[in-house]
């Protein structure tokens, strides 16, 4: 992961092992790319392969607010394979970038969660999401398979194992074992059945489960800790959110 503002820097020719996904969340940049000077307009998605060559520079008079992301040939495969995509021989992005703002904001949102959430499911979730998005809209790789339907129990299998491992670190990984789906249908099953992503379902599973031990007069620290919050300070933004009120002056009112 990368987020900078570059005002003065110049980037010369250069490629990357890993795949670049990136968006400018602020002013633009200019680059080489194939043969050819682009300009990334701010809010769009780009995609530079592995060894593909190419520059990058500000547009003059615009600093360059920037976020991106950098996985791997393989973890991109994987992401094709989610998609339906055959994971060997999916298509590039036409260009550099693509106009696509809603996904470009949802790439920010994303990003963000990666850098400053302590869930580590909202943030996988979330970025497997945008790569699975980036890879069906985007490029030309055929379909290998149509959606699966949600499974009634591979759903009932996940709120078990929401429920059970409440307190403990959940990834997206763990989800998939145990239905035998992949991750990104696991997702797409859970928010068609549920309404909601896994993430927020467990956050809502963690937040009643203090307010049940706040009742029973455990201080919200210790709350925190028994249900899976990485601290207070992340029980105390979920629990006014979603109660109203901070943990201790629900404790107090009981």
């Amino acid at each position: 992961m990368l987020t900078a503002r570059f005002v003065r820097q110049t980037f010369p020719l250069h490629f990357h092992e890993t795949y670049v996904v990136c968006v400018d969340e602020q002013g633009a940049h200019s680059s080489w790319y194939r043969g050819a000077d682009v300009i990334v307009p701010e809010r769009t998605m780009t995609l530079v392969p592995p060894g593909e060559v190419h520059t990058g520079q500000r547009v003059p008079g615009c600093a360059w607010h920037y976020r991106a992301l950098y996985p791997s040939a393989e973890l991109m495969a994987e992401m094709a394979r989610e998609a339906g995509l055959k994971a060997t021989d999916f298509a590039l992005l036409a260009g550099l970038s693509v106009d696509d703002r809603p996904l470009a904001e949802q790439f920010i949102v994303a990003h963000r969660l990666c850098d400053e959430s302590p869930d580590s499911l909202a943030a996988e979730s979330a970025v497997t999401e945008i790569l699975v998005a980036l890879l069906r809209r985007h490029t030309g790789g055929r379909r290998l398979r149509p959606d699966p339907l949600p499974s009634a129990r591979a759903v009932q299998i996940l709120l078990a194992y929401l429920h059970d491992h409440m307190a403990h670190r959940i990834t997206l990984h763990d989800l998939a074992w145990s239905t035998g789906l992949t991750q990104y249908a696991v997702l797409r099953a859970f928010r068609r059945t549920m309404g909601i992503p896994p993430h927020r379902y467990l956050t809502q599973l963690r937040v009643q489960r203090a307010a049940q031990l706040l009742r029973a007069g455990h201080p919200p620290v210790a709350a925190a800790q028994a249900v899976g919050f990485a601290d207070q300070s992340h029980l105390n933004r979920h629990f006014r959110r979603l109660v109203g009120v901070t943990p201790g002056a629900f404790a107090a009112s009981r």
